[in-house]
């Protein structure tokens, strides 16, 4: 049976509600659910595993279909490390990605802020629309490729008369990306649609 990236990310949300995983959808899906119509490869979620729980998990990610491919070992490590592991979806070729939570400020305060949404007719965690944007300028910041600008600027737009200013204007502070928050009403999107 072939399933397709809506499919695939209502069986994952699903697990993680089933089994009370804390997680999060985030990256270019939460880009597109605030407002910016694009194609991802990938679907990206933060999650919460303390280690206690990597035997746990372990066993619950085995029963997956076999059509879900990944590896036990880099699981563990990632946990250990919170660092991140992938899943593939073999006969689509989709990836999951799946960024543990780690204990700096804000991924902390983003994960605490996730709204509770239905997406797909499905009740799933999703990042606020501000961490969207947030987390999209730190990459951009880091890696200067400019697709990370082009959806923070498309949340923005899109969102704005519902964003928390004030909350947006510090963590961009905290994170020394003020000047590329400040352009973000700027850009014109016309040309990316």
């Amino acid at each position: 049976m072939e399933i397709d990236q809506a499919e695939l990310l209502k069986t994952v949300a699903s697990f993680f509600e089933q089994n009370h995983i804390p997680y999060m959808l985030t990256g270019a899906l939460s880009v597109v659910y605030y407002g910016r119509p694009r194609a991802s490869h990938d679907i990206d979620f933060v999650v919460e595993i303390p280690k206690k729980d990597t035997d746990r998990v372990l066993h619950l990610l085995a029963r997956f279909p076999h059509e879900f491919s990944f590896q036990p070992e880099a699981v563990a490590q990632a946990i250990a490390s919170k660092s991140m592991f992938t899943m593939l979806h073999m006969p689509t070729m989709l990836k999951l990605d799946f960024w543990l939570l780690q204990d700096e400020a804000f991924d902390q305060t983003r994960f605490r802020r996730k709204n509770r949404v239905t997406l797909l007719g499905q009740i799933m965690n999703i990042t606020s629309a501000e961490d969207t944007i947030l987390q999209k300028l730190r990459w951009y910041k880091e890696a200067k490729i400019e697709k990370h600008v082009v959806d923070a600027a498309f949340v923005y737009q899109i969102q704005k008369k519902e964003l928390n200013t004030s909350y947006l204007t510090s963590w961009a502070k905290k994170l020394a990306v003020t000047k590329f928050l400040k352009q973000l009403g700027k850009i014109d999107l016309e040309k990316y649609l």
